[in-house]
């Protein structure tokens, strides 16, 4: 029982660092390519979102788990970001313990988190703002908007603005 309030403030201190120290992120050359400004290409959007909170994660993670408007995110998306460890949202469960909550991967029981994705909002044809956060526990989660543009080769995350984070 008294490692109960000790594992809750170690998550919630390791949470308040989980976002906003990386550096912009831009989709890797060895992904293809196909938007451009004028010809936008979602996927490639949520991939660049993607690889900046996977890069951008503090915290210890076997897997990262992925949803885009609520759903598994597709196929086509975690195809693109192989090798990582990224699959659908369904892959993941909450495990309780007492009053905490933690995000599991259902096949190895290790720790995970859980990347989500909304609307994407164009600003312009190269500059848009992306919903979204991460889950990870009972106080490890936040939520904001990703400012995203494109900068002449790739889609990049330049910013992420907290909404929420706990």
């Amino acid at each position: 029982m008294e490692r109960l309030p000790v594992t809750v403030m170690l998550c919630v201190a390791l949470c308040a660092t989980g976002f906003g120290q990386a550096t912009a992120t831009t989709v890797p050359p060895t992904a293809t390519a196909t938007s451009s400004p004028q010809r936008p290409s979602e996927v490639e959007v949520y991939e660049a979102v993607l690889r900046y909170q996977i890069k951008s994660w503090d915290l210890n993670a076997d897997s990262y788990c992925v949803k885009v408007g609520g759903k598994d995110a597709s196929k086509t998306l975690l195809g693109r970001l192989q090798p990582l460890h990224v699959k659908s949202a369904s892959g993941c469960k909450e495990r309780h313990i007492a009053s905490v909550m933690e995000i599991v991967d259902k096949k190895t029981g290790k720790l995970s988190v859980i990347f989500d994705m909304g609307k994407i909002h164009w600003l312009a044809p190269s500059n848009a703002d992306v919903e979204g956060g991460y889950l990870c526990g009972t106080s490890c989660m936040a939520a904001g908007s990703y400012r995203v543009q494109w900068d002449g080769s790739g889609w990049v995350v330049i910013e992420f603005r907290k909404d929420f984070q706990s």
